[in-house]
């Protein structure tokens, strides 16, 4: 069968890589595989060809290959699915820093659509930095509450909340029904919360996150670190979460 024009390895026709004084071959083949997917040539979201039939297309090892392929994806161009394969990343959703707004609220994904896998959903005691943090006593019942957000069945967000028990004694109920924060403090009668603070910082990838994200260890992310309280100002949520630097811009304005 002729392959379509349209076909992802008709990005890779006709090309030649040869050893050049001022590029190795990997870089030759990482610039061309950045320039389709910056002109658009590979659409966000689409499927690479194996790495069987890029190798051969380009007539380049696939030691070669994959180093070029290894660098897109730490840099967040690309991403792997395992057994699946290596896809052209999204573009970045946009994220809200709003006060009393859920996280379907808070982004705009481009019509993407978003899921939540919930990882974790236990009871922990409150170390010196969440008992600090949450205004408990060290040693007192916390939930610990561990989250995956989806774009397009893409991990973008993996999160970690922490919750004072004592504020929440339903919250395993209420949370099994729809998997909704939100619906949680509603139902133990707090209408609205702030976002009292929310921190952001630049790091690598660690092994784990890397791993739940679908990342190549060390790609560039941005750590929140962020703080909810009710309208007495007592806190009631603390998250720490990580995201691909390229899967997100922030926007904080009025809520």
């Amino acid at each position: 069968m002729l392959e379509q024009s349209n076909s992802p390895l008709a990005a890779f026709d006709g090309l030649t890589f040869a050893p050049r004084q001022d590029s190795p071959i990997w870089q030759q083949i990482y610039n061309h595989i950045l320039g389709r997917i910056e002109s658009g040539v590979l659409s966000p979201g689409e499927q690479l060809p194996g790495e069987n039939h890029m190798a051969a297309r380009l007539g380049v090892t696939r030691v070669t290959l994959r180093r070029a392929l290894q660098q897109l994806q730490k840099e967040g161009h690309l991403t792997a699915r395992k057994g699946v394969g290596i896809f052209v990343r999204s573009p970045p959703a946009i994220f809200s820093i709003r006060d009393g707004r859920s996280f379907r609220e808070n982004i705009d994904t481009h019509s993407g659509s978003i899921s939540t896998v919930t990882r974790l959903l236990a009871c922990d005691q409150a170390d010196q930095t969440s008992a600090r943090i949450l205004g408990v006593a060290v040693g007192s019942a916390i939930i610990h509450l561990r989250r995956v957000r989806l774009l397009s069945e893409q991990p973008i967000y993996v999160n970690d909340k922490y919750f004072p028990a004592h504020r929440f004694p339903d919250f395993d109920r209420v949370y099994g029904e729809r998997q909704s924060v939100s619906d949680v403090f509603r139902a133990h009668g707090i209408d609205t919360f702030r976002r009292a603070e929310t921190r952001i910082s630049g790091g690598f990838a660690s092994p784990e996150e890397a791993e739940i994200l679908q990342l190549t260890p060390g790609t560039p992310v941005f750590r929140i670190n962020a703080r909810n309280t009710d309208g007495t100002n007592d806190t009631i949520e603390w998250t720490r979460g990580c995201w691909p630097l390229t899967s997100v811009e922030f926007v904080f304005g009025p809520s």
